[in-house]
């Protein structure tokens, strides 16, 4: 070949491909946005009704689409740029019905930040892209530097603040708070042709009547779903699995306008196992309304239509997983699961569901449903797989409670091993069948409170809102995993990496306005057809109402009262009751209609707190509670009350009642503390106090308080004396090796046993030093608090049900509310000297608070110092508070002269 030939045939191929660039580029009417994102883009969204204003009626009452996360943040990005140049009238008229596209990015190792694409015509937006090129100079200033051949401009106003960078095109104003992510944008640009990951998508990701789409790359599911120790975390890790890789979904209005629903439909992958898993699996709504309680956290649900089909798929999904212990568990059980005649997937039938129920602490109170065609076969065959996991041939007798039978099967982590991972968290089996489900509990106080719940229909089917929800909101499919974020946010947040915490979980953040956070999924042989539902079915607050105090109700009483009144279940919903002690030392039930019944009478006021107990093994729950020299068992029989009335021996704190909360039938039940430091239990078996924890020096003062808690199934009691001698006790009542430890200091508050591993103890000396000490006497930190109150005295505040603690530091007439490591939360001053009492407040769906009753008047506050409502609430004992999270409503306790008054709350 000659060299003419060679140049051109060169030229002939550079003449096909300039034609064949210029062709594509003349054919596209428009440039997409895909062709500036750059391809580090974790998500992707698009919406020309996002910047669209909403009235205050709308934020009450729907889930408008500016008001959820990530689209919030994207929105107050976008407007604070464009706003602050131009003025209201001609921001909303530039933004108007415009598909803009927002993108983020990261930006640093902690950071994220979104870019905005605007798009601009030559004829109508070209007067407003001027105005923010040339802004107001008496308020703004722009600067400009070139890049790769394109200018950069940054808008600041005169104090330096930068409002963001923006680069002017044809046919897009591009925008962003970081000037490095517009760079990139401008890299982008110079390879117009480069394929991305990004590019997979849809030229547009909205469609007629959605009103917004959001593509989301499978890193960014990835790093939201894991936690930061993935290794102890199995659920989250079944979760993944059971997600799609990437989704793009297309976001509308639910018909009740109360949720927002995004449909997405992803290729399934190479996820095999779980297009197996659902092989000819119909996917149904959910039915067991009746059996989710109102204070359900989370819940994961599968719906089926052919119950041994799925059990004989587990195996291979249960097996990708790659869990060594689970599968030597299968191990054990492979002859009840290969059984298909008479094995146990035999007996499943339209559903299986795993229930978390809320809890003050972070206790994982789990409850698995599992609907069976004949759940007499179900319960014998999980028992015959308890017994071959346990390797025993015991299982333990049933006993009543309330309608039901309880049962208890020795069989760890069984769950897990016949339904994976996801199951996992049952160190305990409480069995119960209710109607044509089995319930499994994880704990015998667990099971007992679902089935109150369930008996007092305290459950989804009775709530319109959460009905509506299960039968409207809710689409049939195969896997449903739901959040209540209103209980459950703040643990689910804390596994998000710290870019995503900075983004999202901060002050008036947009997870305040999800209350339910869905994900549905339905599974074919090549798709995964995906629904994300986020809303709220909770009545939210007008400004009118949130955070004013209200008069509920007064309910009139002939004598005044000798102590607080005791709220027994849900007073305002009518399932509930209150006992009171007149100064006519009579007891008293009210019921919500306003009856009132004398039970009989006390021989004093009530000291104590109401204590839950399975006092008399009656299939019902008694509660009992001590006047100054007795302790009292009421047993609910028919609407109203029985009374036993047991002497208390004479030394005993009757104000320290509590009840270890302990799954195993045992003797001990109820604990009381002598005045001498010594722990005094009543013996169930020998009906009498008898000295369990003893203090051998009878000469020592104890201090008010101590704390019981259960560690392995092992009941362990730690008291502080006033001298400084720390004691440590385990089941029996020996003491622990190493204690008592005399800490040479004198001592205000209790010790608190801190349930880790191994376990510390902690104390607070009068002085204000917080002390650590190790399960073997050792003490291992001392960290002396900050003391700016003079005449001030440190103390360990519990919960009042026990259920955590704080620090707190007081005079007279100034007290300061400190976190667990002694950083001050907030602080109250002017109180009345001899008159005040503090206590602090868990009460489940994350709202902790501490009561302030100085005088006759009691405050409430928040752990950040805000007040609880607009005004001090009278009465002249300490209020009792309750918090409906179906109502959004706290209620608040207290009395009157001759009266019981309830207050109520809206909270946010």
């Amino acid at each position: 070949m000659s060299k003419k030939q060679l140049w051109i045939g060169i030229g002939v191929l550079a003449l096909i491909l300039g034609s064949y660039f210029a062709y594509r580029w003349w054919k596209a009417p428009v440039r997409s946005a895909w062709m500036l994102i750059p391809s580090d883009a974790l998500l992707v969204m698009e919406s020309s009704s996002l910047q669209d204003t909403i009235s205050k009626q709308v934020k009450l009452n729907e889930m408008a689409l500016r008001t959820t996360p990530v689209f919030q943040e994207a929105v107050r990005n976008l407007e604070k740029f464009v706003w602050s140049p131009l003025d209201t009238a001609s921001a909303l008229q530039f933004l108007r019905d415009k598909p803009i596209w927002y993108s983020l990015h990261p930006t640093s190792k902690d950071r994220l930040n979104f870019i905005f694409y605007i798009p601009v015509s030559s004829l109508q937006d070209q007067p407003f892209v001027n105005r923010i090129q040339n802004p107001n100079a008496d308020r703004f200033r722009v600067l400009s530097h070139p890049y790769e051949g394109t200018r950069i401009h940054e808008l600041l106003t005169v104090q330096n603040e930068s409002l963001g960078s923006f680069v002017v095109l044809d046919d897009y104003l591009v925008c962003s708070p970081s000037t490095i992510l517009i760079e990139s944008v401008i890299r982008r640009m110079q390879q117009p042709f480069t394929e991305t990951p990004l590019q997979r998508a849809d030229v547009s990701l909205v469609r007629p009547g959605t009103l917004a789409g959001i593509y989301v790359r499978s890193s960014v599911l990835t790093a939201i779903l894991s936690p930061k120790d993935e290794s102890t975390d199995y659920q989250s890790k079944y979760i993944k699995a059971l997600l799609p890789t990437e989704l793009l979904s297309r976001f509308r209005q639910s018909p009740s306008h109360s949720h927002l629903i995004g449909l997405s439909t992803d290729d399934i992958g190479a996820k095999t196992a779980l297009a197996n898993l659902f092989d000819r699996q119909t996917p149904l709504r959910i039915n067991c309304g009746n059996l989710i309680p109102d204070q359900t956290t989370t819940f994961f649900h599968f719906s089926l239509s052919d119950g041994p089909r799925f059990g004989k798929a587990l195996t291979a999904f249960i097996n990708s997983e790659d869990e060594a212990d689970t599968r030597e568990g299968r191990r054990k059980l492979r002859p009840l699961l290969q059984n298909e005649e008479n094995g146990i997937y035999k007996y499943i039938g339209n559903e299986i569901a795993l229930l978390r129920l809320d809890a003050p602490s972070a206790d994982r109170r789990l409850v698995m449903l599992i609907h069976s065609p004949n759940v007499d076969r179900l319960w014998d065959r999980y028992q015959l797989a308890a017994l071959l996991t346990s390797g025993t041939d015991h299982v333990s007798n049933t006993k009543p409670f309330l309608r039901y039978r309880i049962s208890s099967i020795d069989a760890p982590n069984l769950p897990a091993y016949l339904f994976g991972g996801l199951f996992r968290g049952f160190e305990q089996n409480w069995l119960a069948q209710v109607g044509d489900y089995l319930v499994i509990a994880n704990g015998q106080g667990v099971l007992q409170e679902y089935l109150q719940s369930v008996d007092q229909g305290t459950v989804w089917s009775e709530s319109f809102r959460q009905r509506d929800l299960l039968s409207q909101t809710l689409r049939p499919s195969n896997f449903t995993a739901y959040t209540r974020f209103s209980r459950a946010g703040e643990s689910v947040a804390a596994n998000w990496p710290q870019s995503w915490q900075f983004l999202l979980n901060h002050d008036e953040t947009a997870l305040d306005n999800v209350e339910n956070l869905i994900y549905q999924s339905t599974y074919g042989r090549e798709r995964i057809y995906s629904t994300l539902i986020l809303g709220h079915t909770t009545r939210r607050a007008s400004e009118a109402v949130l955070n004013r105090v209200f008069l509920q109700r007064k309910i009139s009483l002939d004598a005044p009262l000798l102590s607080q009144p005791m709220v027994i279940g849900d007073f305002i919903g009518s399932s509930g009751a209150i006992w009171a002690v007149d100064n006519a030392r009579q007891f008293i039930l009210i019921t919500p209609e306003g009856e009132k019944h004398t039970l009989g009478t006390v021989n004093g006021p009530v000291v104590s707190a109401l204590v839950p107990v399975d006092f008399l093994t009656n299939d019902r729950l008694q509660y009992a509670f001590t006047t100054p020299s007795s302790l009292y068992i009421a047993d609910p029989v028919n609407g109203l009350a029985k009374l036993q009335s047991i002497p208390l021996p004479e030394g005993l704190l009757p104000n320290t009642l509590m009840a270890p909360r302990r799954d195993q039938n045992r003797n001990l039940i109820l604990l009381l503390m002598h005045q001498n430091g010594s722990v005094y239990g009543y013996d169930r078996q020998k009906k009498q106090f008898v000295r369990q924890f003893a203090v051998n020096n009878s000469g020592v003062e104890g201090v008010s308080d101590f704390h019981a808690t259960v560690r392995n199934q092992s009941l362990s009691v730690v008291s502080a004396q006033k001298e400084g001698r720390l004691f440590y006790w385990n089941e029996n009542g020996g003491s622990v090796s190493g204690f008592p430890l005399d800490l040479k200091t004198e001592l205000i508050g209790p010790a608190w046993l801190e349930n880790g591993n191994p376990a510390t103890l902690t104390t607070l000396t009068k002085q204000g030093e917080l002390i650590h000490v190790g399960a073997d006497g050792q003490i291992q930190e001392r960290t002396q608090l900050f003391r700016p109150i003079r005449r001030g005295s440190f103390r360990l505040l519990p919960e009042v049900n026990q259920n955590g603690y704080l620090l707190l530091r007081s005079s007279d007439t100034e007290a300061a509310i400190l976190d667990r490591k002694g950083n001050s939360l907030f602080e109250v001053r002017g109180l009345r000297p001899g008159q005040t009492t503090i206590r602090y407040h868990v009460l489940g769906s994350g709202i902790n608070l501490i009561s302030v009753k100085s005088g006759n008047f009691t405050s409430l506050y928040d752990l950040a110092g805000r007040p609880v409502g607009d005004r001090p609430i009278p009465g002249a004992y300490p209020v009792g508070l309750q918090f409906s999270p179906t109502r959004n409503k706290l209620f608040v306790y207290s009395t009157d002269n001759k009266a019981v008054q309830i207050w109520s709350v809206k909270l946010r």
